[in-house]
């Protein structure tokens, strides 16, 4: 006997299947916010330029030139050359950052340094977000360690550690190894993880401008840790120089560390049905709907 499915049945299974493939077709929005950048700190020099000067022009062209080598690379500087009116300009996104967040990170920092009203026209300025950082200058800086102006960043909160003491100096091991495995780098970067206790990790980051050379690198990394004491005992902070910085947390903030220069890609607006992945879970929800189907024949 051939039983018949009731229309009731039908319409309620063929909506069950549309929002499956609705759940796995819909565009996310985790993209999205994913290219969120946070703002930190700035300094800019008082000494004020004419917005109709040379020097003003190159800005303007160095900054271009910031954000459409921010679509290939992590770590850019060149100089834009004029009579007396050269600058100086560099920019370096944190390591672990994909591509399309370094780019929006530098587009964020060249339009606030084009705006705000302490910068705008700044003969020379430094941005820092927690992505990247940007900085320019009338007298060349490559290569040349600068560790001022800076920058100290604190969790307030406290590590749940017996010693403060302990602590300290466990914090100091990790990143003194940190510190000497960004410098052994090509690109000047490098994050660890150690374990406080059972329940306790702790991560650590160093970076340096991939201008400097192991050495300085580490000469640069080395009065960073030695800020660290000012933390005294605090879950997390951040020493930031203008040639390197330090970051340290009780969880984990970064991603894996991307190649540099890394392969550009597309990133996807949504779940692509022409992927090998795609293929096959539209084919396992074909036979899911035509096993429903069966079971009502």
């Amino acid at each position: 006997m051939i039983r018949t499915m009731p229309s009731h049945n039908l319409i309620f299974l063929i909506f069950r299947c549309i929002l499956v493939i609705t759940f796995f077709n819909f565009p996310t929005t985790s993209a999205q916010n994913e290219d969120r950048v946070y703002f930190e700190y700035q300094n800019c020099s008082a000494n004020r330029i004419s917005s109709t000067s040379t020097y003003q022009k190159n800005l303007i062209t160095l900054f271009s030139s910031f954000t459409s080598n921010a679509s290939a690379k992590l770590f850019y500087n060149t100089t834009t050359l004029g009579r007396n009116s050269t600058v100086y300009g560099m920019f370096m996104c944190r390591g672990d950052i994909p591509l399309r967040l370094c780019k929006q990170c530098v587009a964020n920092a060249t339009e606030k340094l084009s705006t705000d009203p302490e910068c705008n026209h700044s003969i020379e300025a430094m941005m820092g977000y927690a992505e990247c950082k940007l900085r320019y200058s009338n007298v060349p800086f490559f290569s040349i360690v600068a560790t001022s102006p800076g920058s100290f960043i604190v969790n307030p909160d406290h590590v749940s550690s017996n010693s403060t003491t302990s602590f300290m100096n466990f914090l100091r091991n990790t990143m003194n190894r940190t510190a000497e495995a960004a410098a052994d780098s090509e690109a000047r970067f490098s994050t660890k993880e150690a374990n406080l206790s059972h329940s306790q990790t702790l991560y650590a980051l160093a970076q340096c401008t991939q201008d400097l050379s192991p050495q300085n690198c580490r000469t640069c990394l080395a009065e960073a840790i030695e800020m660290l004491p000012t933390c005294d005992g605090k879950q997390g902070a951040r020493v930031i120089f203008p040639s390197c910085n330090i970051w340290y947390e009780m969880y984990l903030f970064y991603g894996p560390i991307t190649d540099n220069p890394p392969k550009r890609l597309v990133p996807s607006s949504g779940f692509s049905w022409w992927h090998p992945n795609g293929v096959n879970l539209l084919l396992n929800i074909l036979v899911y709907i035509l096993n429903l189907l069966v079971s009502y024949l």
